[in-house]
């Protein structure tokens, strides 16, 4: 079952509920490839044969362990390399629930503390570059859950 696309601004409000309940705003890179999430403190744990990273999204705020799922090389627009520990985790946008993998890299000197990139953009948007915001954050009854290539999960 398949529930077509759905058009997204240049920016759009999101939610990670895993991490936190407050929207963020997003912005929508089809530049970048992979998703990156603004993260403070950032702390490498290895544990029984598994990694872990420990940080935090705002300063003062709460710090969350998540197991790395991998690493990612990125080239930055400078050409410079960086080696970023990825998350899985569930966000939330257009009243929908995707399962996403998100890099993590501090980004407090940018404009937007998280980029969606065209990894995650090619399964099901489509970006409408003149536009903002177009989804509201009322969430959908009953949820919906998309998971890898828009495959309903429930």
């Amino acid at each position: 079952m398949s529930a077509g696309y759905v058009i997204i601004g240049w920016r759009e409000w999101v939610r990670i509920p895993d991490l936190e309940t407050n929207l963020i705003m997003a912005k929508t890179d089809t530049g970048a490839w992979s998703n990156t999430l603004n993260a403070l403190g950032i702390e490498i744990i290895n544990k029984e044969n598994n990694q872990y990273v420990k940080f935090k999204l705002i300063k003062d705020g709460k710090a969350f362990t998540r197991e790395i799922v991998r690493w990612r090389k990125v080239r930055n627009t400078s050409g410079y390399v960086t080696l970023r520990p990825v998350i899985s985790t569930k966000l939330e946008i257009a009243g929908r629930d995707h399962q996403v993998e998100i890099c993590l890299q501090n980004r407090s000197k940018m404009k937007h503390r998280i980029i969606l990139g065209r990894n995650f953009l090619r399964n099901g948007f489509i970006v409408s570059p003149s536009r903002q915001c177009i989804h509201t954050m009322i969430r959908t009854e009953p949820r919906i859950f998309f998971k890898n290539n828009n495959n309903i999960l429930a």
